[in-house]
C-alpha cells in the first residue's frame, strides 16, 4: 500500500491522483486503477477501469 505522504498514484499510468480520489474511484483498499488521464469517467463509474477477480 502506498503511503499518504507520497501520495496516490494511478497504477495503469502513473498520473498522480488525489486521496479522495482514490477513496471514491480506487478498489476497496483505495487503489486506483485507472484516473481521468487514461480511463474515461463512464468507466471509472462503472466500475470498468478495475482489473477483475
Amino acid at each position: 500500500m502506498e503511503s499518504s505522504t507520497a501520495g496516490a498514484r494511478c497504477r495503469n499510468c502513473g498520473t498522480h491522483v488525489t486521496q479522495q480520489f482514490a477513496r471514491v474511484f480506487g478498489d476497496n483498499g483505495d487503489v486506483v486503477h485507472g484516473c481521468p488521464s487514461c480511463t474515461t469517467y463512464r468507466e471509472m463509474q462503472s466500475g470498468g477501469h478495475l482489473p477483475g477477480d
